[in-house]
């Protein structure tokens, strides 16, 4: 008997570490079994507020995203407004200088082809007085450019008007419209003489033309060249109006002025000699 238990006690040793290895196993997979429910238990009653947290972590991630977003467009859309303003002041700078030039050419053409016996300072009109008693504008240049009083003012369109006073940086000019401004001129077409008168409207009267001259409304009236300010033949305005029905010995005769009198920009004096600013001779 005790040879034999000698001879297996290897087999029992085997065999008892095979069921003890059973039972370990079972009771670990029950209890494994047990945790399993707890932990769906809880799993079950807590997903809800699982859930509902992370939510409110994406709802924050995305409101932090499209904020950064936003902040990067609202850069980018300031940088295109300062690039598109600055393109637009370019844009504006370069069509006045186209305009300031195509104004220069003009100039240069109405000398050429009036002949003027003078040279001629081009000036900016740097302020106006329009008041209901009076016409006149002021201009940037003065006597240290040689202008004087009487000297004449023009445009590529036609008479302006003429200085009255001047001192050295600025100069005050009468326009035709004026109350207190009269200019000898022509009918051109009939050559027929009269005086042109302001009176503080926007149309001159032309004065002293006999009922019997042959006047006609859109005559072109043109300067004689007679009152010592204007050089004869330059443009004054056009014909609008003629009323014989009045019981005077003349005609009633309302001129329209070519220059525009109310958008002055940039004008031209008849200087006696060279002047010392800008000018074109």
């Amino acid at each position: 008997m005790i040879s034999f238990t000698k001879r297996y006690h290897l087999l029992f040793y085997l065999l008892a570490v095979f069921i003890l290895a059973g039972i370990f196993f079972g009771i670990k997979a029950r209890h494994q079994q047990l945790f399993s429910t707890v932990e769906q238990g809880i799993m079950t009653v807590a997903y809800p507020f699982q859930k509902g947290a992370d939510m409110v972590i994406d709802s924050c991630n995305s409101i932090i995203d499209n904020y950064v977003s936003l902040v990067h467009v609202k850069r980018e859309n300031q940088a295109l407004k300062n690039r598109i303003a600055n393109l637009e002041r370019q844009l504006i700078a370069r069509e006045e200088s186209q305009r300031q030039n195509i104004q220069l050419r003009k100039l240069l053409h109405f000398q050429e082809k009036h002949r003027l016996p003078v040279h001629a300072t081009i000036a900016n009109v740097i302020g106006r007085d329009a008041s209901a008693f009076s016409r006149l504008i002021f201009i940037d240049h003065g006597s240290r450019d040689l202008i004087k009083v009487h000297d004449p003012v023009l445009t590529p369109r036609g008479i302006v008007g003429q200085v009255i006073t001047s001192s050295p940086f600025s100069a005050k000019i009468m326009l035709i419209t004026d109350s207190h401004s009269s200019c000898d001129v022509l009918v051109q077409r009939t050559r027929e003489r009269g005086i042109l008168q302001g009176n503080n409207r926007e149309l001159c009267q032309l004065s002293y033309l006999m009922r019997s001259a042959d006047i006609q409304v859109g005559d072109t009236i043109i300067t004689s060249g007679m009152d010592g300010v204007y050089p004869k033949g330059i443009p004054v305005g056009t014909i609008v109006s003629v009323d014989r029905e009045n019981d005077g010995l003349c005609q009633k005769v309302m001129v329209q002025p070519f220059a525009n009198l109310n958008g002055l920009e940039e004008i031209i004096i008849s200087t006696a000699s060279g002047p010392v600013g800008n000018h074109v001779q």
